[in-house]
């Protein structure tokens, strides 16, 4: 499902710096963001090896190594979800434009929705 967390073991932190983490993931380098690393991280500053946990949008979002891709119904299912969680978050928003966490947690479902649209798009375009 989109919502599970991808965990990545032997993940390598090659540079940080204050906006995030470049690492190596399998033979993939990747740069993510300070605050993408979900619960259950174990590196973070640079020749720390170990655990690295990332929400799934992001992973595909980015391209990164999976385990297990989606189906194309869990994408479908995925897209409804996010397209649903911007609506909620957009009222949110506008109901209370001074609440930094109104307006985080809309950036944060537009970001999902962003890779679930571009998953999407890829699966719709490619051959049959």
């Amino acid at each position: 499902m989109p919502d599970t967390p991808v965990t990545y073991e032997d993940v390598e932190i090659i540079d940080a710096d204050r906006l995030g983490l470049t690492c190596r993931i399998a033979t993939e380098r990747a740069f993510i963001g300070k605050y993408v690393p979900l619960e259950g991280t174990t590196v973070h500053r640079p020749g720390d090896r170990g655990r690295l946990v990332l929400p799934r949008w992001f992973v595909e979002q980015q391209g990164l190594p999976l385990d297990r891709h989606l189906s194309d119904e869990d994408v479908e299912e995925w897209f409804t979800r996010a397209v649903r969680r911007v609506i909620s978050a957009r009222e949110q928003a506008s109901t209370h434009p001074a609440d930094p966490g109104a307006q985080s947690a809309l950036q944060a479902a537009e970001a999902e929705l962003s890779a679930a649209m571009m998953l999407r798009a890829r699966r719709h375009s490619r051959p049959r």
